[in-house]
């Protein structure tokens, strides 16, 4: 699956990138380790392309069962790793997939609000209670990827990754109802609190600041690093010249 996904990757790379021009901000905050879940606001079914092609790593969607009832798109979708769900009812196939995706090394990719924002600010709407669940039984952290707006042809756009988080405080707990709701409280804050982030970065155009301090640390870096090779040669000259001088004090 992993290599499939990279290939469709690479083909999808270019024709999204030019028609759905869109620039990662904070790509610090992204873990170098696969196996995480990032939660996404969801606009539109270009949601997944453009968070798959802009964001690295390789992780399986979660998605509505509906989508799959073509065949075409079945058979793709399963080759891709993508993680059908029934909505209606507790999927408890869906469940154990995924959180087998997780103790394999896999990342999960949900849309907790469980259905497209249509609102018109994109106010975020309820966090359903399913990414709390996997986050806890697969001991995963959970990274924001807050969308900015909806995707539209040659309309830049802007992905933000938020802190990551765990839910660790509810490992060991008898998930009942009110736990799973306050965990679903804890992934909607974190959520909200990266929305804001990522409207006040994107109104301060932040990023040329976050490429400021990348070049004047590397360039402290080559400094650092010029200094320690002078300073090696230094020594290395100090030694061989010393090392002259007790064979002679031998030789004589």
């Amino acid at each position: 699956m992993r290599k499939f996904y990279k290939f469709i990757r690479g083909v999808f790379y270019l024709p999204f990138k030019l028609f759905y021009p869109t620039k990662v901000l904070n790509k610090c905050n992204m873990p170098y380790t696969e196996r995480l879940i990032s939660v996404s606001n969801h606009y539109s079914w270009k949601d997944i392309p453009v968070l798959a092609i802009n964001v690295r790593g390789y992780r399986r969607f979660i998605a509505k069962k509906e989508i799959g009832k073509n065949r075409l798109v079945r058979k793709l979708a399963d080759m891709l790793g993508v993680i059908f769900i029934d909505r209606e009812k507790a999927d408890m196939h869906a469940i154990r997939e995924s959180i087998g995706a997780l103790k394999s090394g896999d990342g999960l990719a949900i849309f907790p609000e469980g259905t497209r924002n249509k609102s018109e600010d994109g106010a975020l709407q309820e966090i359903k209670g399913g990414v709390t669940l996997l986050a806890i039984k697969g001991n995963a952290p959970i990274v924001p990827m807050l969308i900015q707006k909806k995707e539209r042809v040659f309309r830049k756009n802007y992905i933000y990754i938020g802190e990551p988080f765990d839910l660790s405080e509810y490992q060991g707990k008898m998930l009942d109802g009110d736990a799973i709701a306050s965990a679903s409280d804890k992934v909607a804050a974190h959520m909200q609190k990266a929305k804001e982030e990522m409207e006040l970065f994107i109104k301060e155009k932040r990023w040329k600041e976050q490429k400021k301090s990348f070049t004047a640390r590397v360039k402290y870096i080559k400094k650092q690093n010029a200094l320690s090779k002078k300073s090696y040669a230094a020594y290395l000259k100090q030694a061989k010249k010393a090392a002259r001088l007790k064979k002679k004090e031998v030789c004589a």
